[in-house]
């Protein structure tokens, strides 16, 4: 499933966030959004899932129009979510936690199974409690709980946030393998560095615009264009 956003615009109550996004997210693919902090990276994520609503311009999954659909009927056609800051619930423990996602699309044991291959640390971890695993195992379960959707394409915001260097080359080598399997992914990230090794294409956006899209290895070639739009040299 391809994802579509052309012209969108989306609003927090009277202050217009987002004035022109347009991007796409084809299965098999990674795309970084990049850009500074409140050029509308997570209102873009919040706005696909329904969570702000869009005011113009359509958001497309396979022909189907998501903008005109309920929040909770998003991720059944097939959207995973995992926003800054991974929203678990802490007191449920990490199996509940996945159950959360299975029950979404109706997914059973075939989806648990794939997920935990995915992150095997969590098989010891299925009767604790989600608050009490560091920060890293609870990036694990969010991720775990957004694939148990089963999704033709994930969002992620701002994923490694708080993690060693060890656990983010790890949750990279993740959404590598995701790619294989045809899943499509949006990646908000501030370490520019780990968006730029693993994306097949990024979307520069400022203000509420997306004002380029590349490859990494364009944005190799003219650095000038990180600088100027998310603010950082390219090391």
């Amino acid at each position: 499933m391809t994802l579509s956003l052309e012209r969108v615009q989306a609003a927090h109550g009277e202050v217009r966030v987002l004035h022109d996004v347009s991007l796409e997210v084809a299965p098999g693919q990674i795309v970084g959004l990049l850009g500074r902090n409140g050029a509308g990276k997570t209102t873009t994520l919040r706005t696909i899932m329904g969570l702000v609503r869009a005011s113009a311009g359509r958001i497309v999954l396979d022909g189907v129009e998501l903008a005109r659909l309920p929040a909770h009927e998003v991720p059944r056609l097939g959207i995973g979510y995992v926003p800054q800051g991974r929203r678990l619930f802490p007191h449920l423990t990490v199996e509940e936690n996945m159950t959360m996602g299975l029950l979404v699309r109706g997914a059973g044991a075939d989806a648990r199974r794939d997920v935990l291959d995915l992150f095997p640390a969590l098989r010891d971890r299925l009767g604790q409690r989600a608050g009490t695993l560091s920060g890293g195992e609870q990036q694990m379960v969010a991720m775990a709980r957004a694939l148990c959707v089963r999704p033709a394409v994930l969002l992620l915001d701002e994923p490694t946030e708080g993690l060693m260097p060890t656990l983010v080359a790890r949750l990279l080598d993740t959404l590598g393998a995701l790619r294989a399997r045809g899943v499509g992914i949006l990646l908000v990230e501030q370490k520019v560095d780990a968006v730029l090794g693993v994306a097949d294409r990024v979307v520069l956006i400022e203000n509420g615009r997306t004002v380029r899209q590349a490859t990494p290895a364009e944005l190799a070639a003219e650095p000038e264009l990180l600088l100027r739009h998310v603010g950082v040299r390219r090391r």
